[in-house]
């Protein structure tokens, strides 16, 4: 998942948006990056903290419902905004980022369309800036919705990586990526179960059943707390 450039062609309506994208990094590290795409697309890596997740996944899930929700707190002024600031990196740099992407040139509306309209807001500060402006909170609640509206299935995307065990839940065009190492997949274990909610938990795996590579259904189940959780598959 590439970060797509901002581009102001013209002014850009509402109703011409087809893609939102969100990221927040620190420094060079990315804490979170969220597609998600009107055609249905939904794409995701991270949770908006450090360290960064690794384990990415994209689904078609064929309509337009997390799309709506999400442009449903976007107005045409945050649209017509277009800002881009910058300031002098003097500890280590902060980004948020919101774009905004429409009107296709060669028919696709996904991840290979050639977009001919895009808008957004692109924060870079230090990490001791004294920054304020009402859109930088605009773009850190955006970012939080996204994450809320597609916990969920990335918990699934999670399952996936770490465990090769496949929600039935989950779109049948569903990918996935993950880190080819034990340490590495081990360190995204840790930094997810650190950084999501868990008392969300219960409600991501609540009437669903997760499937091995050998077809054998099993539902998941939690137990312990906030500071010590353990998950563990129960053939179903």
């Amino acid at each position: 998942m590439q970060l797509q450039v901002i581009i102001i062609v013209k002014k850009m309506d509402k109703s011409e948006v087809e893609q939102v994208l969100i990221t927040v990094k620190s420094g060079t590290e990315e804490a979170l990056n969220i597609k998600i795409y009107k055609n249905g697309i939904l794409a995701r890596r991270g949770c908006g903290g450090l360290p960064g997740v690794k384990i990415s996944g994209m689904s078609f899930t064929g309509d337009s419902v997390y799309f709506d929700k999400l442009m449903n707190s976007v107005s045409q002024q945050v649209l017509d905004e277009n800002i881009n600031h910058e300031e002098e990196i003097v500890t280590g740099s902060l980004e948020y980022v919101v774009a905004f992407y429409g009107i296709s040139s060669n028919g696709d509306h996904g991840e290979r369309a050639e977009w001919t309209k895009s808008t957004g807001l692109r924060f870079f500060m230090d990490e001791g800036t004294g920054f304020r402006h009402n859109l930088l909170g605009f773009v850190d609640g955006l970012a939080i919705e996204a994450m809320k509206l597609t916990d969920s299935w990335y918990f699934d995307i999670m399952m996936i990586g770490l465990e090769k065990m496949r929600s039935a839940s989950l779109p049948e065009q569903t990918l996935a990526t993950a880190p080819k190492t034990d340490e590495a997949l081990k360190q995204d274990f840790q930094s997810y179960f650190e950084q999501v909610n868990k008392k969300d938990l219960e409600g991501f795996v609540k009437g669903k059943v997760y499937v091995d590579e050998d077809g054998v259904e099993y539902k998941v189940s939690f137990s312990g707390d906030n500071k010590s959780l353990t998950y563990s598959f129960t053939a179903s």
